[in-house]
């Protein structure tokens, strides 16, 4: 007499194993989604460090530039020093009324959507990469800090997010620093760590941590 699972059992079989993948499954999906942004993010710092030293090495010193803070002319003087030396996908200007390189919403981590709309605002200038993520500057002049960089590494895709997909950087003391270190205005302690916080400072905390958790 050959002997075979019952009904019963097989359903009770694929019943646990249908738990078990709903259990795995999603964390899967987000440490994939975690490392492919932590991957992109550094590769991204590394394009645009790459980027100043081959600008500075043609148009002198960035503190040489000439930048007024938070201006037009400002963005464009710095697109037309790093322009040169990026593989872009797309060049959306000074106003990206289309949405080609970003989207028009984005959240803070705390779920709070962040006010700013940085589409039509002409003191950021644009672009995306080749790489698919998006990027977009104004000019700074705080303290040390000369440049600000935001980096969405998926472009329009979601979450957009602020320490989810969406990251700060700044250019300052010669270097692209991830915003978030404890001595900048936007920590990652208050920043990213603590609860219902903005997600300003979690570039910081990813580069330096490898993971988001």
């Amino acid at each position: 007499m050959k002997k075979a699972f019952t009904l019963a059992e097989v359903l009770i079989t694929l019943g646990i194993i249908g738990v078990v993948a709903a259990m795995t499954i999603p964390n899967l999906i987000q440490k994939n989604f975690e490392q492919h942004a932590i991957s992109k993010l550094k590769e991204t710092q590394s394009i645009l460090a790459q980027a100043f030293k081959l600008s500075q090495e043609e148009y002198g010193e960035v503190e040489g530039w000439d930048l007024k803070a938070w201006n037009s002319e400002s963005a464009i003087l710095i697109a037309n020093n790093l322009k040169p030396f990026l593989k872009i996908a797309t060049d959306c200007g000074l106003e990206d009324i289309d949405k080609k390189c970003i989207p028009s919403t984005y959240l803070q981590l705390n779920g709070i959507k962040h006010d700013k709309n940085y589409i039509n605002d002409k003191s950021y200038y644009k672009i995306s990469l080749l790489n698919g993520t998006s990027i977009w500057w104004r000019a700074a002049k705080e303290n040390d800090t000369l440049i600000y960089f935001w980096i969405d590494i998926n472009g329009k895709q979601q979450p957009n997010t602020y320490g989810k997909d969406l990251f700060v950087f700044s250019y300052e003391n010669g270097a692209i620093l991830p915003n978030g270190s404890p001595t900048s205005s936007h920590n990652a302690k208050q920043h990213c760590i603590k609860g219902k916080s903005t997600g300003w400072g979690c570039a910081y905390y990813v580069i330096m941590q490898g993971n988001m958790n």
